[in-house]
């Protein structure tokens, strides 16, 4: 596995894993590129990590200040995706630790995500890894005819 920035070479796989990845369990909103040029607008190359295995793209990493002010600039918030083929694998563990790299060596003190309740996979795999939950908004999101709760967790660096 190689952990690296993305490249422009890398949006089609990247496409293909954020379209397979983000569902109506996974994100309350559809996302939905129509091409490798829309990608790579709101994606341009080295605004992600990647892991790739084999050539391919099997797990992306974004990362950025999740308000864009000097009082926030010790936090960081993450989305991370992880191509189904290569999930159990490690990918996200390597993703999330490049993250925690990332985040020392810029000085960061709190890495921030957001994560449905009915995903519970993902909120094991954060949980895992030190997350904790700091806020919960009750019934936020109607998914399927369901309310979903939007669950913020962050870990202390």
């Amino acid at each position: 596995m190689i952990i690296r920035k993305s490249t422009q070479q890398d949006a089609a796989d990247m496409l293909e894993l954020e379209h397979l990845v983000w569902t109506p369990g996974t994100t309350p909103g559809e996302i939905h590129f129509e091409n490798e040029a829309a990608y790579l607008l709101r994606n341009p190359a080295g605004s992600k990590v990647v892991a790739e295995i084999d050539g391919k793209v099997a797990g992306i990493l974004g990362y950025r200040s999740p308000i864009p002010v000097k009082a926030n600039e010790h936090v960081l918030v993450l989305d991370i995706a992880v191509h189904p083929d290569f999930q159990k694998h490690g990918v996200g563990s390597a993703l999330m630790d490049e993250l925690f790299r990332i985040a020392k060596a810029e000085h960061k003190e709190k890495i921030l995500l957001r994560v449905l309740s009915n995903n519970e996979k993902a909120i094991k795999f954060y949980t895992k890894l030190g997350f904790q939950v700091e806020g919960r908004l009750h019934k936020e999101f109607i998914l399927n005819g369901d309310y979903v709760d939007d669950i913020f967790m962050a870990y202390f660096l």
